[in-house]
């Protein structure tokens, strides 16, 4: 399998990069996908959780967890809402660009996860936004597949019995010819989203 996604990365954190730079101010601070966090808080979140080392995050949210005890979502949310109100809209927007020729220069953590996280995470600020971004399909079909793993149980069932069709991306999830449900049509951006928690998605055929 494919572990070398540097490019498919950086390609979407620059789109992102491009989309946050144009923000009015007071569009940073409209809600997001992810409740609570609003566009900021999410862009603050991609800058640490794509951009640091791992021994960078672990001496960012040891002492976090040490001290508090709080869940890692709780912890997760907080780092990410500290990054972001500690840096500024215009500097946030500089370290996803200095995140992206990072990856490009074959610098940096290139696989699946940090993949995920950039591609759900963008997606979570530019729905809301109602603002195009172009990602790689290979990608967002791994995307896809990675989010099928990690969906709810409720979510996997509709995959077993259903096939999701990415119409714009031209790939395809579910039991295919082989099931006796619906195809349901949508873009590659919905049905990742769909998948990891989201939205949910509307049947057609």
């Amino acid at each position: 399998m494919r572990r070398d996604f540097g490019e498919q990365i950086a390609g979407t954190l620059v789109q992102l990069a491009d989309i946050l730079e144009g923000l009015e101010p007071d569009e940073w601070g409209s809600q997001s996908l992810c409740d609570r966090w609003t566009v900021r808080d999410v862009a603050g979140h991609i800058v640490w959780r794509v951009g640091s080392s791992y021994s960078e995050m672990l001496r960012t949210v040891l002492p976090m967890l040490t001290l508090s005890g709080m869940s890692l979502d709780s912890l997760t949310e907080a780092v990410s809402r500290q990054e972001a109100e500690a840096t500024s809209p215009d500097e946030l927007v500089r370290r996803l660009r200095r995140i992206a020729a990072l990856r490009l220069a074959g610098l940096g953590r290139t696989g699946m996860n940090d993949l995920v996280e950039t591609v759900v995470h963008t997606y979570d600020i530019v729905q809301p936004l109602g603002t195009p971004v172009e990602v790689d399909p290979d990608a967002t079909r791994r995307v896809a597949l990675r989010g099928l793993i990690l969906a709810s149980p409720d979510r996997r069932e509709v995959v077993a019995k259903h096939t999701l069709y990415a119409a714009d991306a031209g790939w395809a999830i579910g039991p295919g010819r082989s099931g006796t449900g619906r195809i349901i049509e949508g873009s590659a951006q919905g049905i990742v989203l769909y998948l990891f928690g989201r939205r949910p998605l509307k049947a057609s055929g």
